[in-house]
């Protein structure tokens, strides 16, 4: 039996009126990727989300991804990406956690299954800890730095940045960006 969304409009009414358009709007491809019960955790996760008063855009970018990751690898990978972001809330801002959620499609498509993604998003909380300036730059390039690595790659470039600029946070941003020759240097080695 398929789940609408009609029934659960206090949902809906939570979200306020741009998150329920924007969940509206992708109610459909939501239901033909996830289960009944993958619809119900997705749209807890949503309300979740608004429930931290973070604001729209956290909300609105995972509504918006959460299918497409479930698309390439499955509902599973949804679930550990809420959970993760949940792991960063305290440590990084609501844009960085949108970013987040916004490149997850790409990182799932590119990794191509559920352990690769939960290795990347356990990479992701690494560097936060580590070098938490790095991450939105970081994420801004992923396309690119995904299309030219692996994950394994992708964590030893990481850690080199991470290493080499640990008290330079000018440092972090241009290495994270690929603006630095390092960041370039490592990149083509990896």
């Amino acid at each position: 039996m398929a789940i609408q969304l009609a029934e659960y409009q206090d949902v809906l009414d939570e979200m306020g009126e741009h998150a329920g358009e924007v969940l509206e709007a992708t109610w459909h491809e939501a239901a033909r990727v996830f289960s009944p019960r993958g619809l119900e955790a997705y749209l807890r996760g949503a309300a979740g989300l608004k429930a931290l008063g973070r604001g729209t855009d956290l909300v609105v970018s995972f509504i918006e991804s959460a299918p497409l990751v479930a698309r390439e690898i499955g509902e599973q990978a949804v679930s550990e990406l809420l959970s993760a972001a949940i792991k960063m809330y305290s440590k990084t801002s609501a844009s960085v956690l949108a970013l987040l959620f916004s490149t997850a499609p790409t990182a799932a498509g590119r990794l191509g299954e559920l352990e690769l993604f939960k290795g990347y998003l356990a990479l992701l909380d690494h560097l936060l800890a580590q070098a938490p300036r790095a991450i939105r730059p970081m994420l801004e390039k992923l396309d690119v730095l995904l299309g030219h690595l692996t994950l394994g790659g992708l964590r030893r470039w990481v850690q080199w940045g991470a290493q080499a600029y640990k008290a330079d946070f000018e440092g972090q941003v241009r290495y994270f960006s690929l603006q630095s020759p390092d960041a370039i240097s490592v990149l083509q080695s990896e």
